[in-house]
C-alpha cells in the first residue's frame, strides 16, 4: 500500500490547524498551552483516509509564529507534499515568506495554496488576494502550484481540496522498500506501563516489530516492542508513514529530539561535513568565514561553524562549496538537505546540500579541495564516487564507499564494476583503490628502488615497513599490505619475505668479497659458536647481504653459519628421538660447543615453532624449520 505524507507551512494564525481539523475531523493541538493561547507551538499529526486512492493520508501541522521555527524545521522533513496556508484577510505575511524559503532549501518539490478564511473577505477582494498570491509565488518552487480557496468554519472547498490531494498523490513515487528503516525521532515521551516511546516520520526502508535496532548517534542497541502507525498497531512501518515505536532498553533521557533510530553500522555519524551552501537572496545578512551559524537537518539542531573554502564571505544570492564544523554530532547521508539559521537575531540566512558526511579537513584557497566537492556535487554518480576515494586518501573499504554515497550495497556494486571496467578503479580485498593513485605510488617507488639499489650495492632491497611509512603514511595498516601487493602484481617490483626490491636488480659480489666471504667462513669454520659482528672483520653491509643469502644465520644478534644451523638441527632431531625432553646442556654437549650459543639456537628453535620451552626444558613440535 502507498503511503503519502502532507504538511502544513505558513504564518501564524492563517489557519492551519483549523484547516486539518476541517479535513480530518481531528485538532492537532496537543498541548494545554496551545489549546489556552489558541497556537500551534509544537507539532501535531493526524491523518484521514482518502476515499479515492484508498491511501491513508498523514498530516503534519507546523507552528506559523516565528519563536517556533525550530519546531516548524524538525517536522519538515519526510513532506510528500505542503499545503502553504495564507489567509485571505491577510495574505503573505513575513512567516509566509520564510516557510517557503525553508520548503525550497529543503528541496520539497510538491505543494497546494490553500487560501483559508475566504468566509471573512468578499469576492472582489479574495480575487485580489489570489492574484497577489500567484504573484508572489511566480519565483517559487509553488509556482506551477494550484491554489485552492476554502473556508474551514462553512467547509466550502474543503472537498475540493481533497479532491486535489488525491490527484496529487497519484503522481508520488512510491518509495516503500525492504531496506532498513531510518526515523529521525521529532518526539520522546513515557507512557505508564509500556515504556519509552519515540516519535517520527519514516523516511526510509522499512521496521518490524521484534526488530533489532540501533540510536544514533547516541550508539545504543534497543529492539522494537511494538509499532503504531496513527495511533493503530502494527507489525512493519514502511517510509512516508508517521510512526510510534516502543523501544526496548531506553530511558527517556537517553535519547532526544534528533537522534535517528536505524540499524546498526548502516548510517554515519559525523561532526564535520561537505556542503553545498546557498545564501537567500532576500537575506539581510552574509555569511562569513567562521560564521556561527544554527545547523537544522532532519529532526536535529545544532551549532556549526561555516568554513568558507575559496572567499571570505558568501553575500545573499550566491552559494559556494564549504565545509560545516558542527558542535554536536549529527545523522545525515549525502543529498540531505539542511538549513542554517543566523546565531542572533534568529532567522533563517540559507541552506544546501550535504555532499559528504566524513569528509576530510580541508585547506582553504586549495584548488584540489574545492575541485572534489564541485565533483561530488555533480549528477554523475561515477565522478562523485571518484571524488569520495580520492577524499579518503584514494583507497575506501566498500562499506564506507556505500555509506558515504549514501546508496545500497547492491548499487555500490555495480558502480564499482563499471568504474573496474573502465580502469579507474581496483578493487581487491573489499578495498576500492583509485587506478591512477596506484600507477603513481607505483612510479614513485620503481625510482625510489633504482636510487636505493645504485646506493646500497650489496643490499636486496628495502624493507616493507619502510615503503609502508613513506609511500603509505596515514593508511589503515591492513591496508597498507593490499596496496603494496597491487603494486606488485602490475609492475617490476617484488616482494622477497619482507624486503621488497625491482625484479631487474640481481646483487653480485666483486672478487674482493668473494674472497672476504670465504675468510669468514674458514675463522667461522674453527670453533662451532656465534660470533659478534664487529669479530668478522668486514663491514656490516656484507654481512646483512650473506645473511640474506644465508651463508649465515642472526642468532639474538650475533651470527652462526647457516650450514652450522642445519648441523644443529639435525642433532636436535637426534636429540629428540632419544630423548622425550632435552635441555640447554644436553644440546650443548652434543653440538661440542658452549653454553652461550645452545641457549641462542634454542630460543631460535622457540620462535620457528620447533621446540617449545616448558620450565627449562624443550619439547619438539616439528621436525624442521
Amino acid at each position: 500500500m502507498k503511503h503519502f505524507i502532507i504538511g502544513t507551512a505558513g504564518h501564524i494564525d492563517h489557519g492551519k490547524t483549523s484547516l486539518i481539523r476541517a479535513l480530518t475531523g481531528r485538532n492537532t493541538d496537543r498541548l494545554e498551552e496551545e489549546t489556552r493561547r489558541g497556537i500551534t507551538i509544537d507539532l501535531g499529526f493526524t491523518y484521514y483516509d482518502d476515499p479515492n486512492t484508498g491511501i491513508r493520508v498523514g498530516i503534519i501541522d507546523v507552528p506559523g509564529h516565528e519563536k517556533f521555527v525550530t519546531n516548524m524545521l524538525s517536522g519538515v522533513h519526510g513532506m510528500d507534499m505542503v499545503l502553504l496556508v495564507i489567509a485571505a484577510d491577510e495574505g503573505i505575511m513575513p512567516q509566509t515568506i520564510e516557510h517557503i524559503n525553508i520548503l525550497d532549501l529543503l528541496g520539497v518539490k510538491e505543494g497546494i495554496v490553500v487560501i483559508t478564511k475566504s468566509d471573512m473577505v468578499d469576492k472582489d477582494w479574495l480575487e485580489l488576494v489570489v492574484d497577489d498570491v500567484k504573484d508572489q509565488l511566480s519565483e517559487s518552487f509553488l509556482k506551477d502550484s494550484p491554489v485552492v480557496v476554502v473556508s474551514s468554519k462553512t467547509n466550502e472547498g474543503i472537498d475540493n481540496l481533497k479532491e486535489m490531494i488525491s490527484k496529487k498523490s497519484e503522481t508520488i513515487e512510491d518509495i516503500t522498500s525492504d531496506s532498513p528503516g531510518i526515523i529521525p525521532i521529532d518526539r520522546v515521551f513515557v507512557l505508564k506501563g509500556i515504556g519509552t516511546v519515540i516519535t517520527g516520520t519514516q523516511i526510509e526502508g522499512t521496521f518490524k516489530v521484534n526488530q533489532d535496532v540501533f540510536i544514533y548517534p547516541e550508539n545504543i542497541d534497543s529492539k522494537i516492542r511494538s509499532i503504531q502507525v496513527h495511533g493503530e498497531d502494527t507489525d512493519k512501518s514502511y517510509s512516508s508513514q508517521r510512526v510510534a515505536i516502543n523501544l526496548n532498553n531506553i530511558k527517556k533521557d537517553d535519547i532526544s529530539r534528533g537522534s535517528v533510530v536505524s540499524v546498526k553500522d548502516y548510517l554515519l555519524v559525523s561532526r564535520l561535513i561537505d556542503v553545498k551552501l546557498k545564501v537567500l537572496k532576500d537575506s539581510l545578512y552574509t555569511v562569513k568565514n567562521k560564521s556561527r551559524v544554527r545547523f537544522h537537518v532532519a529532526s536535529k539542531e545544532t551549532f556549526a561553524r561555516v568554513n568558507l573554502l575559496d572567499r571570505d564571505e558568501l553575500k545573499p544570492g550566491e552559494e559556494c562549496y564549504c565545509q560545516l564544523q558542527l558542535e554536536e554530532e549529527i545523522v545525515a547521508r549525502r543529498e540531505d538537505k539542511f538549513i542554517i539559521r543566523f546565531f542572533s537575531p534568529v532567522i533563517t540566512i540559507g541552506g544546501g546540500e550535504i555532499l559528504e558526511v566524513k569528509p576530510k579537513r580541508k585547506r582553504r584557497f586549495r584548488e584540489e579541495g574545492i575541485k572534489l566537492l564541485e565533483d561530488k556535487a555533480g549528477a554523475d554518480l561515477s565522478k562523485t564516487a571518484l571524488a569520495i576515494i580520492k577524499e579518503h586518501g584514494n583507497e575506501i573499504e566498500f562499506d564506507m564507499f556505500t555509506k558515504s554515497l549514501n546508496v545500497s550495497p547492491e548499487e555500490s556494486s555495480k558502480l564499482v564494476e563499471e568504474l573496474e571496467d573502465n580502469g579507474l578503479v581496483v578493487f581487491v580485498n573489499n578495498i576500492i583503490v583509485a587506478k591512477d593513485y596506484i600507477v603513481q605510488k607505483t612510479s614513485d617507488i620503481i625510482e625510489y628502488l633504482e636510487k636505493f639499489h645504485d646506493n646500497n650495492p650489496l643490499t636486496v632491497g628495502v624493507p616493507i615497513e619502510e615503503i609502508r611509512s613513506r609511500f603509505f603514511k596515514g593508511i589503515e595498516a591492513k591496508n597498507q599490505d593490499t596496496l603494496i601487493q597491487l603494486i606488485i602484481n602490475d609492475s617490476e617490483i617484488e616482494r622477497v619475505g619482507n624486503i621488497i626490491k625491482l625484479t631487474k636488480f640481481v646483487r653480485e659480489y666483486t672478487e674482493a668479497q668473494n674472497k672476504q666471504i670465504e675468510s669468514i667462513k674458514e675463522l667461522m669454520s674453527k670453533e662451532y659458536r656465534t660470533y659478534k659482528k664487529d669479530e668478522l672483520g668486514v663491514g656490516m653491509d656484507l654481512i646483512a647481504a650473506i645473511i640474506f643469502d644465508k651463508i649465515l644465520v642472526e642468532l639474538d644478534g650475533e651470527v652462526l653459519l647457516y650450514s652450522d644451523l642445519l648441523k644443529a638441527q639435525d642433532d636436535l632431531v637426534k636429540l629428540f628421538n632419544r630423548n622425550e625432553k632435552i635441555d640447554v646442556k644436553m644440546l650443548r654437549d652434543a653440538l661440542d660447543t658452549n653454553r652461550k650459543t645452545a641457549v641462542a639456537l634454542l630460543e631460535y628453535f622457540d620462535s620457528k615453532k620447533v621446540t617449545k620451552r616448558v620450565g627449562d626444558e624443550r619439547i619438539l613440535i616439528k621436525k624442521g624449520v
